[in-house]
């Protein structure tokens, strides 16, 4: 009895919900008040689903998605702990809602951008509407820019996929473009990186204002890679990847940075080399720790385990695990950069100098697979002091791009945020690739990362020829 009313009432419904004309009596009576009932409960339920979304944006723009719980959420929005449940399955999954939220508002102006107007004028008018969205909206912008990376795996899936929907649209555009006009050859994923560089800076000094007055010299960087549109793109051709079987190895490969072991039982060492290895076993062991658990998920027990050491010597040297994780951030910076810059001035030609330089630091992410993940992945979980960390690493590479401000006439009149700009280029592509758990394939993009530094400066045609001199080079030194 109770399905034959409910299936009268179903058929008194057509298509959308609306009651079909002519209908009239008992039945269609029903019907409306069914359909009135469901529209108020489907209203509540989508207000209830938007204020929760809301939260997640601001208090996330506040405190950072790590440190923002349920109960803050449920408080924001006003809606209960059960409620929150009926809406999402837990916190990243309404991450990922007020990701998607918070990317359409930034990037819908943008994307359809690249559809109006005259091809020359795209960029210009494309980057406008972004960086204008961004300084309407900075919470907005901290989620897509900022706390999108320190979500799980479905974050970063959702992430992925937004940015291959992005990457289609830019292909397309790429396609209508006529003969004779003129290309930027630069992979979308080298300015989605600079942007979220350049933009995430901006946000955590409070200066996303100060954007659209900096938009001259973006475009006049990202102008530097136009050449004749004719055929594919280079720098996403295959000729811009070495064969990973064929990815050269360099004859004394960087030192790997590992722990001391000490020896068991009496071993008469001093105090001070005993401390030294249990400090740096202790960071080894929360970088490996954090890779397989995650930062969130981490616990002191864990590296203390991990470690082998007792936990009041963890407390010895560190007053948290968050104390451990900057440190083990930090730790290796300066071993980094004294690899880099000594690989870097074995040879005079720059260009050959930024190959080098890049070939030793790939070596060393390679070798160090804990702790790449914790200084290029995990820092964006361990809330702002270590995602400022990891934006000052950054951009501390710049300084192997200064030389090329003087390799032509041209170059000089390059603005310093083109430095700013390759920075966050390379560290995105190298940042997905760890992320992805694909670090064994980093040492491919070798060609591809040198030409998107050194094309500014060189002219892009200029550096394709460089860069196919550089990988023939190398892969011939290699078979030697």
């Amino acid at each position: 009895m109770q399905t034959n009313r409910r299936s009268e009432e179903v058929d008194a419904v057509g298509e959308g919900g609306a009651v079909r004309a002519g209908r009239k009596g008992p039945q269609a009576r029903r019907a409306r008040a069914a359909l009135d009932a469901y529209s108020q409960r489907e209203v509540v339920k989508l207000s209830q689903r938007q204020r929760l979304v809301q939260a997640m944006i601001e208090l996330s723009a506040k405190s950072g998605y790590q440190e923002v719980s349920i109960a803050a959420l449920c408080a924001g929005a006003g809606v209960s702990a059960a409620t929150f449940y009926e809406q999402f399955a837990d916190k990243e999954d309404l991450l990922v809602d007020a990701y998607r939220t918070c990317a359409e508002g930034l990037f819908g102006p943008m994307r359809a951008a690249l559809f109006n107007g005259r091809a020359a004028e795209i960029p210009r008018l494309a980057l406008r509407a972004m960086l204008e969205a961004v300084a309407a909206d900075p919470d907005a912008a901290r989620i897509v820019f900022v706390e999108a990376l320190g979500g799980g795996e479905r974050m970063r899936s959702e992430r992925t996929r937004a940015f291959a929907r992005f990457e289609r649209r830019v292909a397309q555009f790429m396609e209508r473009l006529p003969e004779d006009s003129m290309a930027l050859d630069i992979p979308v994923s080298a300015v989605a990186g600079a942007l979220r560089h350049i933009v995430s800076r901006r946000l955590r000094t409070h200066s996303e204002d100060q954007l659209l007055a900096r938009m001259g010299n973006g475009l006049a960087w990202l102008y530097s890679y136009a050449r004749p549109a004719a055929g594919e793109l280079w720098s996403t051709s295959p000729a811009a990847l070495l064969e990973r079987e064929a990815a050269p190895q360099s004859a004394a490969p960087p030192q790997v940075l590992l722990p001391e072991r000490l020896p068991r039982g009496r071993h008469g060492l001093t105090a001070s080399r005993v401390a030294r290895s249990q400090r740096t076993r202790l960071i080894y062991a929360t970088a490996e720790v954090t890779m397989q658990k995650g930062y969130q998920s981490t616990k002191v027990n864990d590296i203390v385990a991990r470690a082998r050491v007792t936990k009041p010597a963890f407390y010895q040297y560190f007053r948290d695990k968050q104390d451990a994780f900057l440190e083990a951030q930090q730790f290796p910076t300066q071993h980094i950069l004294d690899r880099c810059a000594e690989a870097y001035f074995t040879v005079d030609d720059w260009p050959e100098r930024v190959w080098r330089c890049f070939h030793t630091l790939i070596e060393l992410i390679v070798q160090n697979p804990a702790v790449s993940h914790l200084r290029l992945v995990e820092c964006y979980a361990a809330g702002p002091e270590a995602i400022r960390r990891a934006e000052d690493i950054t951009r501390s590479f710049t300084m192997f791009l200064q030389e090329g401000y003087r390799y032509r006439e041209e170059a000089r009149s390059l603005p310093r945020l083109a430095s700013e700009a390759i920075a966050g280029a390379f560290f995105e592509i190298v940042q997905r690739q760890v992320a992805q758990g694909e670090i064994a394939t980093l040492m491919s993009y070798l060609p591809q990362i040198t030409y998107i530094a050194i094309a500014p400066f060189t002219g892009a045609q200029e550096a394709i020829g460089l860069v196919k001199e550089l990988k023939e080079r190398e892969l011939a030194g290699a078979r030697a």
